[in-house]
């Protein structure tokens, strides 16, 4: 989502991400947590372009795989689109202003039918503050609503803040440290409500334009008004991203 302020000579990016991650708590359970290792790639492809003045155009379509190593039955796909747009608000401190409709397909298998998708309409604004040319803090806001989902027990409505500060090392050496917070209103699954807390970190390398290797935090605490969606969960490793102009 974070727009350049230089105008792209290229709209079009493709990028694919691999990773290796330990979890804690691979099922995400409330009781009989079990730690795995898991596998995650995938393919991203996005296009942004300026529409008009402030006005950027803004799609993406994404396909990604989840593979563990004991909890085979956990393993599976996740497909998503998007398509909307970026406004620049200059007025109001620089911000950056977004909505999109996105949608999301969830199979185990990719030739199987979905075990859950979704519909949601999405908007949000975000906002870097420049403390020098070392530090950076970024912060933003965001609702998702949700339009329809199969099957609609599951069917949600997502509300969310995150911070970010961001400290460049070196040139192509970067530490980041995230805060995110959510709030989940099941309106169809027993009147659940879910807040859900994360702290993350994040040491990134950039040798080259089009690769970027990262080692990987996060630690994740789910407080559900059903008790048996409580959870807390950590999760590590290292990531792989090659991007294409």
């Amino acid at each position: 989502l974070i727009l350049k302020r230089e105008e792209k000579k290229q709209p079009f990016n493709i990028a694919l991400d691999s990773g290796l991650f330990w979890s804690d708590n691979a099922a995400n359970v409330s009781a009989g947590e079990i730690p795995d290792w898991f596998t995650t790639g995938g393919i991203t492809g996005a296009w942004q372009h300026r529409l008009h003045a402030r006005v950027y155009g803004d799609a993406y379509v994404s396909q990604h795989f989840y593979r563990y190593d004991d909890l085979d039955v956990l393993d599976y796909e996740s497909g998503q689109a998007g398509l909307g747009c970026l406004i620049l608000m200059p007025e109001l401190a620089n911000s950056i202003w977004h909505l999109h409709y996105t949608y999301q397909r969830i199979t185990q298998g990719l030739d199987e039918p979905a075990a859950y998708q979704t519909h949601n309409l999405r908007g949000g604004v975000q906002k870097t503050f420049l403390i020098d040319r070392l530090n950076s803090f970024n912060t933003s806001l965001l609702a998702s609503i949700a339009l329809d989902a199969e099957p609609d027990i599951l069917q949600r409505h997502q509300y969310s803040f995150q911070a970010g500060y961001k400290f460049k090392i070196m040139r192509d050496l970067i530490l980041s440290l995230g805060y995110r917070f959510e709030y989940f209103d099941y309106f169809n699954l027993a009147g659940r409500e879910d807040f859900y807390h994360s702290v993350s970190g994040n040491l990134s390398w950039r040798p080259r334009k089009f690769l970027e290797l990262s080692a990987n935090y996060n630690f994740a605490v789910n407080d559900s008004n059903l008790d048996f969606f409580d959870y807390e969960a950590q999760l590590a490793g290292p990531s792989l991203r090659v991007s294409f102009k």
